[in-house]
């Protein structure tokens, strides 16, 4: 066969894809993460073990200032997964408190995740 002169990806590149297929994988349409409001979701399981859940949007040292309070609360992350697509997610699936002078409220670490976000006296 003789070589081919023009290259045909396997793979649609964005302007030979559909406006259906486009919008999905680049949605425009997407709420942006700054109008919607920072959202903490913490449950102190059996033991002394932690889940978190929380949402907000995007800013510059969010992730370091995040796990700076995690760890100034005494809590050993052991699982967690965390995104910055269309805002900031990050969700603990097992922490454990480490201090066994003190045993944390759900409410307490709520307070101080969002205090670190830069929502200061938010509940």
């Amino acid at each position: 066969m003789p070589p081919s002169t023009s290259i045909h990806p396997l793979t649609p590149t964005p302007p030979t894809l559909p406006c259906r297929v486009k919008e999905e994988l680049c949605p425009s349409s997407l709420p942006s993460s700054k109008s919607q409001p920072a959202k903490v979701e913490v449950r102190v399981r059996e033991g002394r073990a932690v889940n978190i859940h929380m949402f907000c949007a995007r800013r510059p040292g969010l992730l370091l200032s995040t796990m700076r309070a995690l760890d100034n609360l005494g809590l050993d992350i052991q699982q967690a997964v965390i995104s910055c697509f269309n805002g900031f997610a990050l969700d603990v699936f097992r922490a454990e408190q480490c201090r066994e002078e003190q045993e944390l409220m759900a409410e307490q670490i709520k307070a101080v995740l969002l205090d670190s976000a830069g929502f200061h006296g938010i509940m």
